[in-house]
């Protein structure tokens, strides 16, 4: 399932989907039922991060570290400028490498430059906007650019799945307890499979497009537009009933 980002309205918004299953097992020897329930969500991200890398090839290490740095100080000036905010600007690595090629005379690998390469990333809650602030980090000298889209806090959807997985193990039960012809008397042990930390998170996935009458035309135009993914969040549990 995509959204268009000309469509998304914002968390407020998303569409949020519920599903309950539940595996069931009968359990003489503990003279109970348990069974195990599942919750499942699927939510719109509502942050996005695009990362932009920058990157100079000099003939000494400082040469090289120093023009990257006064790129990577332009490139955050620009993204500042677009709208994000200053705190959600973060380095995520820098490191500066020899270049190297091969001598077959002397059978050695020569030093002919250095490389100098930062990754930032920018964070921001605009994500109807993502592929403006990835054209921003080209035109302001990025080598390159990408976005991933994610849920800052997973807790509220968490618990809800959660919530989901208890009912789909409480209906499943009712149903056995039906049909074996025996009545449930109460809960007397409950596991929770998965955890808020466990939480299936992952990034939704992206995709980049372009507005315009033809792809080239566009991406000149520096007017990207990015799809994703819904994310979704399960919940299990296993809990064991009485009779």
């Amino acid at each position: 399932m995509k959204k268009s980002m000309k469509t998304a309205t914002g968390l407020a918004l998303a569409a949020v989907m519920v599903f309950g299953c539940a595996v069931t097992s009968f359990a003489a020897e503990t003279a109970g039922i348990t069974v195990n329930g599942r919750g499942m969500i699927e939510v719109d991200p509502d942050t996005a991060k695009i990362y932009a890398d920058v990157e100079t090839t000099a003939d000494t290490s400082i040469e090289a570290q120093t023009e990257n740095n006064e790129k990577a100080d332009a490139l955050k000036s620009a993204m500042l400028a677009a709208g994000i905010a200053e705190e959600n600007i973060i380095t995520e690595s820098s490191y500066v490498s020899p270049e190297r090629v091969y001598d077959d005379e002397t059978r050695q690998y020569i030093t002919t430059g250095y490389t100098a390469y930062a990754n930032i990333s920018f964070a921001t809650k605009d994500i109807d906007n993502a592929g403006k602030y990835m054209d921003t980090a080209l035109e302001a000298g990025a080598t390159g650019s990408s976005v991933s889209f994610y849920l800052e806090d997973t807790s509220v959807y968490y618990a809800d799945a959660l919530r989901q997985a208890v009912k789909a193990a409480e209906n499943s039960a009712k149903t056995i307890a039906g049909a074996c012809g025996v009545t449930i008397k109460g809960i007397t042990a409950v596991n929770e499979s998965t955890s808020n930390y466990a939480v299936e998170e992952a990034t939704a996935n992206t995709t980049v497009m372009y507005e315009g009458s033809t792809a080239s035309d566009s991406a000149a135009k520096g007017r990207s537009v990015i799809e994703y993914d819904k994310i979704t969040i399960n919940a299990r549990v296993s809990i064991t009933y009485a009779i």
